[in-house]
């Protein structure tokens, strides 16, 4: 009977590490997403590496099942399995954010972002929120203008980017972007 029970103990703390998500075996699965989000440049796409596994994954999660709008997105993850979202989540949180960078005096806006994504955008008070800082400028400002046109649809974010013009999106932007956080990996 102690053999069965150790059994099933072995077995079930097996299945609960591999719910967890190789950050190893989702390296080797991230072929697809450096067209992209890798070394290619490309200043519209976010960066990736360092940012929390629960939210790549709730991220990608969202794209398969239709609830974020992006037609590359929506192929590349509803050809992946809940473990390859699983891989890909832990490999990107396993990818050291960049080091700190001078001291910046943040933009009056910022002040709202501070609630989810914290007070220099590396913080985020859950899993499924996005680490802001270090994110690319550009990219940063086309999701402010998703959010706030609706084209790119969260209610709490629709609301804070609302009444923002350019300037103070511009401005966000490069204040996050230049905050130590995210990189390219």
């Amino acid at each position: 009977m102690k053999a069965f029970a150790l059994v099933l103990l072995l077995l079930f703390a097996a299945s609960a590490r591999g719910a967890e998500g190789d950050p190893v075996a989702g390296k080797r699965k991230t072929t697809t997403c450096n067209a992209c989000h890798g070394v290619s440049g490309f200043k519209s796409m976010p960066r990736l590496g360092g940012q929390s596994a629960g939210y790549v994954i709730s991220a990608l999660r969202a794209y398969k099942e239709g609830r974020r709008s992006h037609s590359t997105m929506r192929d590349v993850a509803g050809a992946l399995s809940a473990r390859d979202i699983a891989d890909l989540g832990a490999h990107y949180a396993s990818i050291p954010r960049t080091a700190s960078a001078a001291a910046v005096e943040a933009p009056e806006p910022a002040a709202r972002c501070a609630a989810c994504h914290g007070t220099q955008g590396d913080e985020p008070v859950a899993p499924d929120v996005a680490i802001i800082a270090g994110q690319n400028a550009a990219y940063l400002e086309q999701t402010l203008k998703e959010y706030r046109s609706g084209t790119r649809v969260h209610e709490v974010m629709r609301g804070q980017a609302a009444d923002l013009d350019d300037t103070a999106i511009a401005a966000l932007a490069a204040y996050f972007a230049g905050r130590p956080g995210v990189s390219v990996k």
